[in-house]
């Protein structure tokens, strides 16, 4: 097996946690996409006020299984970590329980992987009752697999003959404790689901168009909302700082209005269990009518991160949704040219959130998009119809002929209030 190895150190803040990251580097994956992950990895750590000092990858053809990296690289990380004097060590990859210990053992230092890193700063950031639930939900599917390493120190309690000692049992019981708690989450976090979709938006706001902020952790999609609503959503220079949706109200041209949802951010190596577990936060995506892509256009791996973006849109089985692409953060400068982007992904707008820059341009393509969307109806209604108080909220260019016991209205509407008006 082909082993190639690298060492590198970082200048750091003496006052913060120090953590040695360590990563392995397979066949397929280039020298720069390891370093983007290992750079992205600093800044999950920074996230939570740790300092990643130092980073140690193995060029191999798959991770070992018992350890990692191979026996002598090990050795390796231990000296590295005792001269860096950290605290713990940090994989880029998600670790199995077998490897956690193993690494532990080699090492005398706790292990964390990526996931968990990533569940920690969750579970730091939410704020509504169903996010803190779903973080709940997110650390109990990820510890069901890692009983067992929990449990090492009862191995020797068991019986000389069989396998159900006292360890074995104890774990048993523990399995059993956290699937129940698994499935009072998922019980739980449906009935929230529900009752949100029954009682938790206002009936004309169902048939408003939805546009959602899509894209990379830390991409300005939260600075995007405040800049096309004006509205005060918290923003934090830091990786997955929206997990709770935010949804506003944007008044645009012509009388038009629509919904639009802020996100969570998505990253390279999101494990499924977690987009699972975070699937009520992610709904107003597959709900949505258009995807505003948001994407650091001023980072030199913005490809990777709309390829990470992809992925998770396609999990979902959102991905084939109308898609407007929006190259935030020009003020920083753009990675490549604007001509090449143009022709890559047509119809994408330039902008800068935090400076405000060239905002009108993307509403004005939301407003093109509702105009599309909607359709001028000639409707009777009697004189006491609730649908008439819809219709003055949603419609457009509205014009009303009131006749005794009855009204006739017509109005510019969305495609899909038609619809229901038609089968209603």
């Amino acid at each position: 097996m082909k082993e190639n190895n690298k060492t590198k150190t970082h200048q750091t803040k003496a006052d913060n946690p120090r953590v040695l990251g360590i990563a392995v580097q397979r066949p397929e994956q280039t020298d720069s996409e390891t370093e983007y992950s290992l750079a992205e990895l600093k800044e999950l750590c920074k996230t939570l006020g740790a300092d990643m000092v130092g980073s140690i990858v193995q060029k191999r053809e798959s991770a070992s299984r018992q350890t990692y990296f191979g026996t002598g690289k090990m050795e390796e990380v231990k000296i590295a970590a005792k001269n860096e004097n950290v605290e713990f060590i940090v994989s880029d990859d998600e670790l199995t329980a077998l490897q956690i210990k193993n690494i532990e053992s080699a090492t005398g230092l706790k292990v964390k992987d990526r996931t968990s890193i990533i569940l920690d700063i969750f579970a730091a950031h939410a704020s509504t009752k169903e996010g803190k639930l779903q973080v709940e939900l997110a650390m109990h599917q990820y510890q069901m697999p890692r009983l067992m390493r929990m449990w090492t120190h009862l191995e020797r309690q068991r019986g000389g003959i069989g396998l159900k000692g006292p360890g074995e049992t104890q774990l048993e019981t523990d399995k059993r404790i956290l699937t129940t708690k698994i499935k009072k989450l998922n019980e739980e976090l449906d009935k929230i689901a529900k009752s949100r979709q029954q009682q938790g938006k206002k009936r004309i706001d169902r048939f408003a168009p939805l546009f959602s902020l899509v894209g990379y952790t830390n991409a300005g999609k939260s600075t995007l909302l405040n800049a096309i609503s004006g509205s005060g959503v918290k923003m934090y220079d830091g990786l997955f700082t929206t997990l709770d949706p935010t949804a506003r109200r944007i008044e645009l041209s012509e009388g038009y209005w629509c919904i639009v949802s802020d996100t969570v951010g998505f990253i390279r190596k999101l494990p499924h269990s977690l987009v699972k577990a975070f699937h009520a936060t992610l709904e107003s995506i597959v709900q949505s009518e258009v995807l505003l892509i948001v994407c650091d256009v001023s980072d030199p791996s913005f490809k990777e991160q709309l390829r990470a973006v992809d992925k998770v849109l396609t999990q979902i089985k959102a991905n084939q949704h109308e898609k407007i692409y929006v190259f935030n953060k020009i003020d920083k400068g753009t990675a490549v040219s604007k001509e090449l982007l143009e022709a890559t992904y047509p119809g994408c707008v330039f902008i800068s959130a935090l400076e405000k820059t060239n905002i009108d341009a993307l509403l004005g393509k939301i407003a093109d998009i509702m105009r599309r969307n909607r359709v001028f109806v000639n409707i009777k209604l009697p004189t006491n119809s609730p649908l008439i108080g819809e219709i003055m909220s949603l419609g457009k260019d509205v014009k009303q002929s009131w006749e005794e016991g009855h009204v006739e209205i017509s109005a510019e509407l969305p495609k899909n209030y038609v619809n229901m008006l038609k089968c209603s």
